[in-house]
């Protein structure tokens, strides 16, 4: 194939969306968000990297904890609004059915078929970006979005950032841990 050299930037791959859930000095709000990951299995932390200025930021900071909502495609309006209105001037908390686990420290939304909470165990500063690094302390899934007691892709329909454009998963390219095998050699 041949390459083509662009500009440093972030890579074009798409990228999970979630919806960053906080209290803001007790006030309920939520932030889209596209730099999110997972850092390790065992323990299970996630991170998520915020501009400094998110309203959000704070309320992690205040409450030590926040929360990870995996909307699905059908949310793709509201998740959007979320990343273009600021909490600090519009009250984000509307948008969806609010409930909290065993930990109050942050909203998660019942209408996203997973939900994370985390508590924070690092905090990463940059020049213009906050990188939260949490531990995952609540996992949730809709029962209708699992199979065999698993979180099944198909059905939680993740939206996905690619560029511009938000989409959806396609079709089930192989196998993880098994694909590869096959290109094992054998001694």
């Amino acid at each position: 194939m041949e390459k083509v050299q662009l500009p440093n930037q972030a890579p074009a791959a798409p990228m999970p969306v979630v919806i960053a859930g906080a209290l803001v000095k007790g006030k309920v709000n939520y932030l889209a968000i596209g730099a999110f990951g997972v850092m390790s299995m065992q323990p299970p932390l996630i991170y998520i990297a915020s501009m400094k200025a998110h309203f959000t930021n704070a309320g992690i900071k205040e409450t030590g904890y926040f929360s990870i909502n995996v909307p699905s495609a059908a949310l793709v309006k509201e998740t959007d609004y979320c990343g273009l209105v600021s909490g600090r001037d519009t009250d984000k908390s509307t948008v969806f059915s609010v409930f909290y686990g065993r930990e109050k420290h942050a909203p998660l939304i019942r209408e996203c078929p997973v939900n994370v909470v985390c508590k924070v165990v690092k905090t990463l500063e940059f020049p213009n970006n906050e990188v939260f690094i949490g531990e995952v302390v609540e996992y949730y899934v809709d029962k209708t979005c699992l199979t065999d007691n698993t979180p099944d892709a198909k059905k939680i329909d993740p939206l996905l950032l690619a560029g511009r454009s938000y989409r959806k998963l396609g079709r089930v390219a192989g196998t993880a841990f098994t694909a590869g095998k096959a290109l094992i050699k054998k001694s």
